[in-house]
């Protein structure tokens, strides 16, 4: 007799569209979906015992995706439960503009500027440092433009 078990067969659970994000891979701009995925152990080729699993955002035209913390998953999780149900018609626009809203309550939702966990991710420390730099030459570009603007209009 003898027992055949194995273990990584990944499982793949779509929970929906989040927010519109750009990929820094393909530069193209389209709703991010939620993702996890579980490694299991199997016995005779059947999962038996999830040991591993990975909470992911992914661009739906190059699968570019990012690994998120549980807290984060169980945040937009809510949000793509949201837009699910927007995209089923099971709620109205109006309806879930609402939810939206109380979900993102409290929160700045300005992803671009505010949260560096993603503008920054998957990126190393020189590209980090020389995003930030970039950003600094156009906000003083931008403040010196506002300077001449008001220096000419007195």
């Amino acid at each position: 007799m003898f027992i055949i078990f194995g273990f990584n067969k990944q499982t793949l659970t779509k929970h929906g569209p989040v927010f519109r994000n750009r990929c820094d891979r393909c530069n193209n701009e389209e709703l991010w979906l939620l993702f996890t995925r579980r490694t299991w152990f199997t016995l005779f080729f059947i999962p038996v015992i999830p040991y591993a699993t990975q909470y992911l955002l992914v661009c739906p035209i190059c699968s570019y995706g990012l690994v998120i913390t549980r807290e984060k998953f169980e945040e937009l999780k809510k949000v793509a439960d949201c837009n699910m149900d927007l995209i089923n018609n099971r709620i109205d626009e109006n309806e879930h503009k609402n939810r939206i809203i109380e979900l993102t309550k409290g929160r700045n939702t300005n992803r671009y500027n505010d949260n560096d966990s993603y503008k920054y991710s998957g990126k190393t420390e020189t590209q980090i440092n020389y995003l930030r730099q970039m950003e600094e030459i156009q906000r003083a570009r931008e403040e010196a433009a506002r300077a001449e603007k008001n220096n000419s209009d007195v």
